[in-house]
């Protein structure tokens, strides 16, 4: 995502919100998701990270982003359940999502 996010951005941060907003933080939140995969942290942490990117999937732009919402859809087997439930994991997936976009759009 972050080699995409730099090609498309031309390697450029803060040039346009718009990109910064799906396709940086995107890379960002697939980071740290990757990180809680590989330290075993808390899947709360992760589920949010994956909100973010279903956020800027679905949300940021007003029609859906195939690419970043295949990097979310791929992200969620690898990802720790909370509680062992995946029923768990979307719905703290789905609010990390709807609490971004509330965040965003009091700003």
């Amino acid at each position: 995502m972050a080699l995409l996010a730099f090609f498309l951005t031309g390697g450029r941060f803060g040039a346009d919100a718009t990109a910064d907003l799906v396709l940086w933080g995107s890379a960002a939140a697939a980071a740290v998701a990757a990180m809680v995969v590989a330290i075993g942290g808390s899947p709360y942490i992760g589920w949010t990270a994956i909100g973010y990117i279903l956020f800027a999937g679905l949300l940021a732009l007003g029609r859906p982003q195939l690419v970043v919402l295949s990097l979310a859809v791929a992200l969620m087997p690898v990802m720790q359940r909370p509680r062992g439930s995946l029923l768990l994991g979307l719905a703290v997936a789905a609010l990390g999502a709807l609490l971004v976009d509330s965040v965003l759009a009091a700003i």
